[in-house]
Order: structure tokens, then sequence, then C-alpha cells
């Protein structure tokens, strides 16, 4: 599985506490674009296409993975063995930011000037607490 030293908690917040009442005007709509980036960068790791998994991380996203692992995004990227996430079971979102969650999964979502970017990936939901996740910026 994951490395305990090599996890990190990410405390995005806002996304999961959306009033469901604005869940429920048309936002996740708009947000189908995160979907499909989010399901990009998953398509990319599991045909090892590292680079191209690369350019799906937000900047600070990537420039964290890289530092923490001490190589580039692309092996820094292979060396993290993420796993299948499964099917898109939801999508939630508000304006510029979009929860994605696979079965197995749940990915963090932000939309810079050119494009969804991934903010956090391999995200575990903890009761009462942040997310856990392995990629995060």
């Amino acid at each position: 599985m994951h490395e305990l030293g090599r996890r990190r908690v990410v405390r995005l917040a806002c996304v999961p506490l959306l009033p469901a009442a604005l869940l429920l005007t048309g936002c996740t709509s708009l947000q189908q674009p995160a979907r499909t980036a989010a399901a990009g960068f998953y398509a990319a790791v599991s045909a090892s296409r590292w680079d191209r998994a690369c350019g799906y991380l937000a900047p600070e996203t990537r420039s964290q993975l890289e530092q923490s692992a001490g190589s580039a995004c692309p092996k820094a990227l292979a060396d993290e063995k993420l796993s299948d996430p499964g099917p898109v079971q939801k999508l939630s979102g508000a304006g510029t930011m979009a929860q994605v969650r696979f079965r197995q999964d749940t990915v963090f979502m932000a939309e810079f000037r050119h494009g969804w970017k991934v903010m956090a990936a391999d995200c575990t939901p903890r009761p009462d607490k942040p997310y856990d996740c392995q990629i995060q910026g």
C-alpha cells in the first residue's frame, strides 16, 4: 500500500462542506471539466505516462511532490505507486474548486487559467478530521 511516512494531510474543508442547495443549482454540471481532468490524470498514471500525468498537477502540488521526493515529477509520481481509483462516483464543487470521488479515491481539483488541475490526489476521508492525501500541494 502506501508508506505511512509519505502520507500527508490536506485541509480542504470548503468543498466537502458545501450546502446541499448550492450543489443542486447546477454547479456540478459546470464542474464536468474537473471530472474529465481527474479521470485524465488517472488514465495517464495507469498507462505509466508520467510526463502527461504531471501535466495534470497544479503547480504547487507538482512542486511539493518534487521537493518531498527529491526528484523530478515523472520519477516522483512513478515512485508514489498510485493504485487504480475505480470509476467516478460523485462530483461536487462550486466556482473554481471541485471534489471528484472515485470508488477508491477522492481527488481535489482547482480551475486555473489553463484548465482544471489536481490539487490533491489519493485522498482518504477520515471522520471528523481532514482528508489524508498521498499527493498534495
